[in-house]
């Protein structure tokens, strides 16, 4: 019997991982410039992030099905080994090429982590009562996304890059200590298996090859180079061999049923547009506001604030409801059309828009996101039962990556074709960085503010398939005791 003592430190445990593998994302990226002085090859810097990416991403998907095998202790335990070692790495590493190779060894372990904070929390914590705990989990998210690049440049700044990566040995065995006593008190819920070694090499295969194909095609080699086409049809004959496979295999990584199930099968291509479109916005507004608004670096960090800490309230509001209510298909169908009417308010309005203004109105994105972030997460969990939690999470968490990445990248691609189609720049850009460099006058921002119209009319639309997908939700009652089997469920058949 699991005590309210054992699960204040199992959540307590959660809530430390999530931060851990948030700040791995986002404390880097003020720390590249300096490492680019001292280590050189600035033309593979990018990778610094790109090599993380890749593999948090596969991460995120086969850390939850293993767990389910072999359990939720071993699997955090192995992640943060894994996390600590490789962030000695990066802080040692002699050149890029070591330092690029570092950071992917981290992308396992940080990918793993924030899978497996959300999974141990559903072996402990009711359906209806986790709704509450996955909003605090947005709010780490929010402290993470705010504090990261502060921290970074922080650390840079007074003791060098190498510390940015220091600074996670002894956050991560206060962690690894931590977790290790909560995770004691867990119920075990393991289940015999085989491990579906091909699926876990189509499935890494495709998302290695598509996001590899994306960096390529915007960092300057163009979306018709051979390189960049090979790795599509690479990713895409991946994907279609993972999905058969799936079919044949007795214990999938991503059961078929999943996706005829009329929740999961919902939530699943609703979190990947929804996130995708948010992303989108979050990857390229800092490049509107110097862009479009001309605001200092500075300014802009500031400008952008307003959207994570909204999405952060609008999480925990839809978490509360929730909770009291029992019901997670109403919170996503009010929230949003909130977020879809701010994206289209930014494209009326795009080149009327002060800096306050466009941040009020990216408040109103967040707004309309927030909510379906902890709702997705109670009613898949709710949907399947015990032992297949780790799974479906995992599941949850890729779709959602993937959605990120791949809109994230078309979004930028899309931004780049235009200000070139509207006369912005003359030549080609590689790059929104080459955008953001170039000396524009009053001209050349009125037609970037048009092309970034485009963009916004983009994200609402991912926003409205989202929306479509939640309406067709199927409601069931939320358990309000853990570790109870999800009722039956037809659609598996």
């Amino acid at each position: 019997m699991t005590t309210p003592s054992d699960i204040r430190r199992v959540i307590a445990g959660a809530l430390l991982i999530i931060l851990l593998g948030a700040l791995d994302q986002t404390v880097v990226t003020t720390a590249l410039p300096s490492i680019a002085r001292d280590l050189g090859d600035v033309a593979i810097l990018s990778w610094v992030v790109t090599a993380n990416l890749i593999t948090g991403i596969s991460a995120t998907a086969l850390a939850g099905k293993l767990s389910d095998v072999y359990g939720r202790r071993p699997l955090v335990l192995v992640a943060l080994a894994i996390f600590i070692s490789a962030s000695c790495l990066c802080a040692l590493a002699p050149g890029m090429e070591m330092l690029i190779a570092a950071r992917a060894l981290q992308g396992l372990g940080g990918g793993a982590l924030i899978t497996l904070a959300q999974t141990v929390v559903a072996d402990v914590v009711s359906p209806r009562e986790r709704a509450t705990y996955s909003a605090y989990f947005s709010l780490t998210w929010a402290v993470a996304s705010v504090a990261g690049p502060i921290l970074g440049g922080v650390l840079t700044e007074l003791v060098g890059w190498r510390f940015v990566f220091w600074f996670n040995l002894p956050a991560g065995l206060v962690a690894l200590a931590v977790c290790d006593q909560a995770l004691r008190r867990l119920p075990r819920h393991t289940a015999p298996a085989r491990i579906d070694y091909a699926g876990i090499l189509m499935l890494t295969g495709a998302s290695m090859t598509l996001l590899l194909g994306l960096s390529w095609g915007a960092v300057g080699f163009g979306w018709a180079a051979p390189r960049v086409i090979l790795a599509f049809a690479l990713a895409l004959g991946c994907a279609a061999g993972f999905l058969w496979w799936q079919t044949r295999v007795d214990d999938p990584l991503f059961p078929p049923w999943f996706w005829r199930d009329r929740v999961v099968g919902r939530f699943l291509p609703a979190i990947f547009f929804i996130f995708g479109g948010y992303l989108a916005l979050v990857v390229t507004m800092p490049v509107f506001f110097k862009v479009v608004l001309e605001l200092s670096p500075a300014r802009i960090g500031v400008m952008m604030i307003p959207l994570t800490l909204s999405t952060t309230f609008s999480a925990f509001l839809a978490g509360r409801y929730v909770k009291r209510v029992g019901d997670y298909r109403l919170p996503p169908l009010l929230s949003l059309p909130i977020g879809l009417a701010g994206s289209l308010a930014m494209a009326t309005l795009v080149n009327d828009l002060s800096p306050i203004g466009a941040a009020a109105v990216l408040m109103v994105v967040g707004v309309g996101v927030g909510a379906i972030f902890p709702v997705s997460i109670v009613a898949v969990q709710n949907a399947v039962s015990p032992r297949e939690i780790g799974t479906v999470t995992g599941a949850l968490g890729y779709v959602r990556s993937l959605g990120g990445a791949v809109f994230a990248a078309a979004g930028s691609a899309l931004l780049l074709a235009l200000v070139q189609k509207f006369g912005v720049v003359g030549g080609a850009l590689a790059s929104l960085d080459d955008l953001v460099r170039q000396p524009l006058g009053p001209t050349e921002r009125h037609a970037a503010g048009l092309a970034f119209r485009w963009l916004f009319v983009g994200s609402a639309a991912l926003m409205a398939c989202g929306l479509v997908l939640c309406s067709r939700v199927e409601f069931r009652p939320l358990r309000t005791t853990a570790g109870r089997a999800a009722p039956a469920d037809p659609a598996r058949g």
